[in-house]
């Protein structure tokens, strides 16, 4: 979440796009609603409310097109899911387009009859399958019930009926993530459709129906077996699986292999139950709107959705690591690598200098190991850097990436990575360096507010994940405040050997 701006282009923006002859009273008037108006002016005038059950609504005006885009964001990710059941969250994501009792049926009284019905073959299967003896006779029997029950209900669905009725609305963009500490709903739509999104959305979290489970989990099986074919999957999949021992930041987002084949409908309504509550949860609306009316919108639509007691998400804490750690994998592929170097995570005191530091190594054509290592020495292809992988909402790992230029080898590679880590520990920034990297920063702030959808993505994430969505704004003047050999002291403090999990993805020898 990179998200800074030159200042004074951004007043410019923000003026024209919050420009209004009754400014004064509409804000009055939001305020007497009980919306919180941010009057700062170094920052865009984002506007808060909160509904009673705890559904945080944040709106940006932008009158510049008729368009308006829509973040939903759940702090329900992949982190969140339980040891065994993984995989989960994502699938519930899926599960979320399936439809409601009004959506995606043709006779919801008879489909709930059945679901309840292929739940209890499902179970009985799962069951007998299960015994050191198996009764391979009454294993087809069941198989064929379960079969038969699936083709019964799929009779009364109507497929893809959200993607059908959004397009009908003139939507783009429409979508949904699973990633590691969130899930988001996504979409833009005409300015005049605020009220069919308001209908929609709050019957899709307050009515959800996970109907064609098994269909899907069989769609999702075949996608993490495909993932075991795609080099780059199964290389941040190892990385994060040998660096974390305990922390769930572990597992992969699609979930491992034997946990998808053995979860069921039942599992995904037990994570929809424990997460999907409003109080856990983030809209932000940003575009040709008005305030007021998107409350009073939200009013009549969210508030009936009931807030819930969410479950404590203090996960085992990480252990510090003591040992480097070195993985090799197989494959007919181009070899790369990547390393992580365990942090103290997105809110610790150290991560803005973490964050520049990646920019010192990556930042472009002008970092250093694009000079030393692609356009210097040409030993490298590519060679980057990030300050927090796979997730911001616990420690995580600085992570670098980055693959031989043929004939040169893996290790060579890795040599001049950490030739160039013990440059920096030694050699704080340049004046030049730092400058850079925070307008860097400020011009990306300025593309980020210049969309919609983007600027709506940032908002309900960094109010819902990192607990501010003035976050990337308070980073900025954290960074401003470094001093270069802040820069150098994150480097000798996390980029040190026993810190280090690498993995290389090496051709298989030949036989």
């Amino acid at each position: 979440m990179r998200l800074f701006a030159s200042i004074s282009l951004m007043l410019l923006i923000c003026a024209s796009a919050f420009a209004n002859e009754n400014k004064g009273d509409k804000m009055s008037e939001l305020e007497t609603m009980g919306a919180i108006v941010e009057k700062d002016p170094k920052l865009p005038t984002v506007i808060s409310y909160t509904l009673k059950n705890g559904l945080k609504i944040l709106m940006l005006e932008k009158h510049f097109s008729p368009i308006v885009s829509f973040n939903m964001t759940f702090k329900a990710g992949n982190v969140d899911n339980e040891q065994g059941k993984t995989g989960l969250a994502h699938m519930a994501e899926h599960m979320a387009f399936k439809g409601t009792k009004t959506i995606n049926t043709l006779n919801y009284k008879k489909e709930k009859v059945l679901l309840e019905k292929i739940e209890d073959a499902n179970q009985k299967l799962a069951i007998e399958e299960s015994k050191e003896t198996r009764n391979e006779e009454r294993i087809k029997r069941l198989e064929n019930d379960f079969k038969e029950l699936l083709q019964e209900a799929d009779r009364l669905i109507i497929k893809n009926e959200y993607v059908k009725i959004y397009k009908e609305l003139g939507s783009t963009g429409l979508n949904a993530g699973t990633a590691t500490d969130y899930t988001t709903y996504m979409v833009s739509l005409p300015s005049n459709r605020l009220e069919d999104w308001m209908i929609i959305e709050s019957d899709r979290f307050k009515n959800p129906v996970l109907r064609e489970f098994y269909m899907e989990r069989a769609v999702v099986m075949e996608e993490k077996r495909m993932g075991e074919s795609d080099p780059n999957k199964v290389l941040w999949e190892a990385l994060f699986s040998h660096a974390f021992v305990a922390h769930p930041y572990k597992n992969p987002t699609i979930g491992w292999s034997d946990d998808l084949k053995k979860y069921t409908a039942t599992d995904a309504k037990n994570f929809f139950s424990k997460f999907y509550a409003p109080n856990n949860a983030t809209l932000a609306i940003v575009g040709d709107i008005n305030p007021t009316e998107v409350i009073k919108f939200a009013e009549k639509y969210f508030s009936s959705w009931k807030r819930k007691n969410i479950p404590p998400v203090d996960y085992t804490k990480e252990p510090r690591q003591k040992a480097e750690k070195r993985i090799s994998l197989f494959f007919k592929a181009q070899p790369t690598l990547r390393m992580g170097f365990h942090n103290g995570g997105f809110n610790g005191a150290d991560m803005p200098a973490l964050i520049v530091l990646s920019e010192v190594l990556s930042g472009g054509k002008t970092g250093r190991f694009y000079k030393t290592m692609v356009e210097g020495r040409k030993i490298a292809l590519y060679a980057g850097a990030y300050h927090s992988t796979p997730g911001n909402r616990y420690p995580s790992l600085f992570i670098i990436a980055a693959a031989p230029k043929k004939p040169h080898t893996l290790e060579e590679v890795e040599d001049a990575i950490m030739e160039e880590i013990e440059k920096i520990k030694k050699e704080a920034p340049s004046k030049w360096e730092m400058d850079r990297i925070i307008n860097n920063y400020e011009a990306d702030l300025i593309k980020q507010l210049e969309s919609n959808s983007g600027m709506a993505q940032s908002l309900s994430s960094g109010q819902q994940i990192l607990g501010d969505w003035k976050n990337d704004w308070q980073v900025l003047d954290k960074i401003k405040k470094l001093k270069p050999e802040d820069i150098s002291k994150a480097a000798r403090e996390y980029l040190i050997k026993e810190n280090k999990t690498i993995v290389f993805l090496r051709m298989p020898e030949e036989k």
